[in-house]
């Protein structure tokens, strides 16, 4: 059984249940840069009809997704982390703009752009877990609730995201999970300590 983490002591939340859902892995947005990020939410709420706004409490850059994860991968992934932190260093990281994604022909994602950096390419190297997709860095801002309204619209939302431009200090690897309903709960943080 695991004790609960630093993170979680504060909360009304109990100890885990396994399976988790929805665990992941990812590079918080702390301080300044977590700020710009609720700034650029706050101007898109004229579509919050549209958009599903990302919880500006905990946005990230997410390195690696487990749609379900049972203890013992748990303690895995706990202790991977914690070799993944200590070999990599602290770095920053800008963020440029704005985009979107989807299927089909329709946006379902509005995401802020990472271009690529060196030093997020060797963090991602040193996650030893596979993927079914290739890693693709950004940090979502919200999820489009409704494609065909947002086509109508989207000249003007990425009109107001689109300079996005700014540094974020990429400092801790914070592991998140769905506890007990609540999504991207903080569970374990581990510091970049690499030299």
């Amino acid at each position: 059984m695991y004790t609960v983490s630093p993170l979680l002591q504060y909360t009304a939340i109990p100890i885990l249940s396994f399976p988790l859902r929805s665990t992941f892995l990812a590079l918080p947005l702390e301080g300044k840069a977590k700020w710009l990020f609720q700034a650029l939410q706050e101007e898109l709420k004229d579509w919050s009809q549209i958009l599903s706004f990302q919880n500006p409490l905990s946005p990230h850059l997410t390195l690696q997704f487990w749609p379900e994860a049972m203890e013992i991968e748990y303690g895995q992934i706990l202790k991977q982390s914690q070799e993944i932190a200590r070999k990599a260093k602290p770095f920053s990281l800008k963020i440029e703009g704005a985009g979107t994604f989807g299927s089909r022909g329709e946006d379902r994602v509005l995401f802020l752009v990472v271009p690529f950096s060196e030093e997020l390419a060797r963090v991602r190297k040193l996650c030893p877990w596979p993927s079914a997709q290739p890693f693709s860095p950004h940090i979502t801002l919200a999820r489009i609730r409704h494609p065909q309204r947002f086509r109508i619209e989207k000249k003007k939302i990425m009109k107001r995201v689109e300079d996005a431009e700014f540094t974020m200090d990429a400092s801790v690897l914070r592991l998140y999970a769905e506890v007990h309903g609540a999504k991207q709960t903080p569970l374990e943080e581990f510091r970049l300590q690499g030299a």
